[in-house]
């Protein structure tokens, strides 16, 4: 398991590891962008844990470099995860 809060990780890692993480300690520990955001941390599919209901307004006040407007259009436009390499279900059975 990663160690979110003595260590930075780059997005690819934090994806590949996406379902053993609380994303609220994600967002409260890494850097992440917005298209990262939108994709896994305020996706339901991703929101596994109890305290992982995020809303925009909490990306915002953990990633303040996260332009707001950026943000906001991914939200509106959608964007799909397809470069996912992993799944639940897989995760669940290992």
């Amino acid at each position: 398991m990663l160690d979110l809060y003595n260590n930075k990780y780059d997005m690819t890692t934090l994806k590949e590891n996406i379902y053993s993480l609380k994303l609220l300690d994600i967002l409260r520990t890494q850097i992440i962008d917005a298209t990262f955001a939108v994709k896994y941390i305020l996706n339901k599919k991703y929101q596994l844990h109890e305290d992982d209901e995020i809303s925009y307004h909490i990306v915002a006040r953990y990633q303040p470099h996260i332009d707001k407007n950026e943000l906001r259009e991914l939200m509106n436009k959608g964007i799909e995860d397809h470069d996912s390499v992993i799944n639940f279900e897989t995760v669940s059975n290992s």
